[in-house]
């Protein structure tokens, strides 16, 4: 039995739609009510499964009237009941929460009955939608809260672990080479080799934990965000490099560079570490770096070319990945965190970074930050 509150005022349009569903014997059940608030007080007390609206009642008229009944019942199907003049409000009542609009004119028993089944049948489906909807929605709160208190611990872990860890290691490396200096004389070649390797391992461990310390701060730290000059940027970064520039006779260039928003130490880092990188994978010729940068869109996109040693396509998607090497430790010194750190850099600030290069061909690395 489907239970139907008209809201209609007009006797005839009352009588019309009597008669239309008495053709269904007992399947449907009216109740009228001629003003709004005779409808809202009735729908206090009393369950229907779908509402007849007339929008033109004495007490409310036009769109407002719709309203003020979804805001009452939102879970129930709405059917707006207009005139032949009146198929523009009827378009906009669907607009505004109804499942349907008739034209009274119009309407014979099949267009009605069709008209309810449908949408009893359509707000059904949307209200489980939407319950879906929350459902997900509060799932993916539940979820990512969780994956923030759990990189969170990640972090403070990590922090905490490199932290503590450097303290014994320095122990194991200074004893190591006391045990160099005072016995070297004797121990044999062997014995003073492998403690050689044993100091160099220490020291690149050493290295690897407080890159872990840098790359963990990175994530941790607050950001002071204000305009950064990054052709003042990368005078600061040339001064920092500048032994290893004048040792490999370094040529860097740039563009006129803009002035983005940031926090000044982190792009320091950024550029410093993608020239440095440049500089280490440098061919036999002196490395040649230009920086060139231009406007697309919300950001500027920003490339680091040099004329280095470069790598294949296959491994420019790892580059970027924490201790990821290309090269063995005798050919190149490092742990594999820089690039890894400057993406992270960028990432932070919502832009995107990556590389082309080819073998013997050099490398332009591509970053984005937002104007």
């Amino acid at each position: 039995m489907i239970k139907i509150l008209l809201f209609e005022d007009n006797p005839g349009d009352i009588g019309l739609i009597e008669e239309m569903l008495e053709e269904y014997n007992d399947l449907y059940i009216l109740t009228n009510v001629e003003t709004l608030k005779e409808g809202l007080d009735i729908l206090d007390k009393h369950h229907f499964n779908v509402i007849l609206l007339d929008l033109g009642l004495p007490d409310s008229d036009g769109i407002d009237t719709l309203i003020n009944v979804y805001d009452k019942a939102p879970d129930l199907p709405i059917i707006v009941l207009t005139g032949l003049n009146d198929k523009e409000i009827g378009i906009f009542s669907v607009q505004k929460g109804a499942q349907d609009y008739l034209i009274k004119r119009e309407i014979d028993s099949k267009l009605l009955t069709r008209s309810i089944s449908y949408s009893i049948e359509r707000k059904k489906i949307e209200i489980e939608l939407q319950r879906s909807q929350e459902n997900l929605e509060e799932k993916v709160k539940e979820r990512t809260k969780a994956l923030e208190e759990s990189n969170k611990e990640l972090k403070q872990f990590a922090y905490i672990t490199s932290h503590d860890l450097r303290e014994p290691l320095r122990m194991i490396t200074s004893f190591l080479q006391l045990l160099e200096k005072r016995y070297q004389d004797q121990l044999d070649a062997d014995a003073n080799e492998f403690i050689a390797y044993a100091v160099d391992g220490a020291k690149r461990l050493d290295s690897m934990i407080n890159d872990i310390l840098i790359y963990s701060k990175i994530s941790n730290k607050k950001r002071n965000l204000v305009p950064i000059n990054i052709n003042e940027i990368i005078e600061q970064v040339r001064l920092n490099l500048k032994t290893s520039i004048d040792e490999t006779h370094t040529i860097m260039t740039h563009d006129p560079l803009p002035t983005v928003i940031s926090d000044e130490q982190s792009m320091i880092q950024l550029f410093q570490n993608l020239i440095s990188n440049a500089i280490k994978y440098r061919s036999d010729k002196p490395p040649e770096i230009h920086i060139s940068v231009k406007k697309e869109n919300n950001h500027y996109l920003f490339g680091i070319k040099d004329n280095g040693i470069g790598m294949s396509l296959n491994h420019l998607e790892r580059i970027f990945t924490i201790f990821q090497r290309l090269h063995t430790h005798e050919e190149y010194d490092g742990t594999g965190i820089g690039l890894a750190i400057a993406q992270k850099i960028i990432h932070q600030q919502g832009g995107q970074i990556w590389a082309e290069s080819a073998l013997g061909k050099g490398s332009t690395f591509y970053f984005t930050i937002q104007r």
